[in-house]
């Protein structure tokens, strides 16, 4: 990849971060620049008109991944041996205990603080339903309060929380009943998201019903590596997606009706990717007849048209479309749209992910490809509703490879703020090493090192200063990033060719 530079040595990269921050963001009276992690109170009353001039940074955690549980969907799966137990396959890669993970639930404290000293101004989180309600109509009143802690920690610490209701994971009663495979299970989502904003709503701002609704679909129905675990059952699949859009609806209204609904900002976080072959021509035909597929079923193509026309249309192969509903109210309500990017997908002519010629592989099944951010704000800014940046991460068990994928990714997110798309913040997945689905705890996005056998334990990685330097020189205030955007343009047409250029 052209525009990636991975440098030989920690100096040199490290070099040039500082110089990208000094050359863009320039020296700004007011920036938080200290390391200090001494609590700074939040205002009151927090109104959602104070966020419209910010440009939150922070990063984000799934609180199953960083701490467990014993009564969800994803413990049962991750215990189990599907769909080779005779073979001894596991559902979850390596001898590994999903009691606590990396400790987040007893150590919240620490890792909040590890969050701030970034220079992270926002804290984007999961709330467990599991955890909240493990038998159905019983709530674990030591888990909300446990939140409450959670969230005036982050308000000791000037972070603001960023909620999502609903990250891969629920409680078991609720998947024995059918899921969102089942239109019926939709109030009792729906109730658990307006016990939650009665719980925290005077804490929380920033909601997102659900995480990436096409990547579960895919995970879960399609290559069976998640709960339920199904294999290319694309009926359910439909039926579970278009299910829980309507839940998304259904729990925007009702948490608006709500005391004090009206400072709830909700919003919907989606996958972003797209396949493509790597080649062209009769050896690359099947090549990209699965990519045109793998782009429908986990990208963005079902969502975009939902968000953009309110009409869900649900196609199978060979027969077409299969399940078609429109929103009775046109677009569906949404106050701001989550953008989860990391790359691009390449499918070789044997069908196995593979990357193109000087692009770098990532740890995962895909490269280092930044174009493709510039791409999905874009895409996504027809919505007309603000975006957040809410994932991008690379796993690197390495660390050779992370400062330069976060320099290259928040240029190409700087270049989208410079053009005006309406991009109010940016989430690093993840603060901490943590268990990463099906793969355990093999794919390392974490900021901070940490090894299940105790070995490391929350260590900074060196990479990770690159997104520490840029945090704490990048502004609080949107048009100060706008500015300091524009200006690293300017820095950019002096300096022809040093610079990556956007892509159209």
């Amino acid at each position: 990849m052209n525009d990636i530079d991975i440098s030989p040595t920690a100096k040199s990269r490290m070099d040039g971060i500082i110089t990208f921050a000094k050359r863009v963001m320039g020296t700004t009276k007011g920036n938080r620049t200290s390391t200090s992690s001494s609590p700074k109170q939040l205002a009151k009353p927090r109104s959602p008109e104070g966020l419209s001039s910010r440009f939150l940074k922070g990063v984000g955690i799934s609180v199953w991944q960083c701490s467990g549980d014993k009564g969800s969907n994803w413990s049962r799966f991750a215990k189990s041996r599907w769909p080779l137990r005779r073979l001894g396959v596991r559902a979850v890669r390596g001898h590994v205990s999903i009691e606590k993970a990396n400790g987040f639930w007893d150590r919240y404290e620490e890792d909040i603080r590890l969050a701030a000293d970034l220079g992270c101004t926002s804290f984007r989180f999961s709330l467990e339903w599991a955890r909240i309600e493990p038998e159905h109509g019983k709530i674990d009143m030591e888990a909300v309060n446990r939140y409450h802690q959670m969230l005036d920690c982050m308000a000791a610490h000037g972070l603001e929380p960023n909620a999502t209701l609903w990250h891969f994971v629920h409680p078991t009663w609720f998947e024995d009943g059918g899921g969102f495979t089942k239109e019926e299970n939709i109030p009792a989502f729906v109730e658990y998201s307006k016990r939650c904003f009665g719980w925290f709503g005077s804490k929380i701002r920033l909601w997102a019903t659900f995480n990436e609704p096409t990547c579960y679909l895919f995970l879960g129905w399609i290559i069976g590596i998640s709960p339920p675990g199904h294999f290319m059952d694309l009926v359910e699949a439909g039926r579970m997606l278009g299910n829980m859009l309507k839940a998304h609806v259904a729990a925007y209204g009702a948490v608006k009706e709500m005391p004090g609904g009206e400072r709830a900002l909700v919003g919907l976080v989606n996958h972003h990717i797209t396949f493509e072959p790597q080649g062209s021509g009769l050896l690359f035909a099947v090549a990209k007849v699965v990519a045109d597929w793998m782009t429908y079923w986990v990208g963005c193509n079902v969502m975009e048209h939902w968000m953009l026309t309110g009409e869900f249309v649900w196609k199978l192969p060979l027969l077409g479309v299969w399940q078609r509903w429109r929103n009775p109210e046109g677009k569906p309500p949404c106050d701001w749209w989550g953008i989860n990017y990391y790359s691009r997908g390449v499918v070789s002519w044997c069908l196995t992910p593979t990357h193109r010629q000087q692009e770098v592989m990532t740890d995962m099944y895909y490269p280092i490809y930044p174009e493709g951010m510039y791409r999905a704000i874009k895409r996504c800014s027809e919505f007309g509703i603000p975006m957040y940046i809410t994932e991008t991460g690379i796993a690197d068990s390495r660390d050779d490879r992370r400062a330069a994928m976060i320099e290259a990714y928040l240029q190409q997110i700087l270049h989208a703020v410079a053009d005006g798309y309406d991009v109010r913040g940016v989430y690093y997945w993840t603060l901490v090493d943590a268990l990463e689905w099906a793969t355990g705890y093999t794919m390392k996005f974490g900021l901070y090192a940490w090894e299940p056998d105790g070995s490391v334990d929350r260590k900074l990685k060196e990479g990770s200063i690159a997104l520490k330097q840029l945090y704490h020189k990048l502004p609080d205030n949107r048009d100060a990033v706008r500015r300091a955007a524009n200006d690293r343009i300017a820095a950019q047409e002096r300096q022809k060719g040093h610079w990556p250029e956007r892509p159209s």
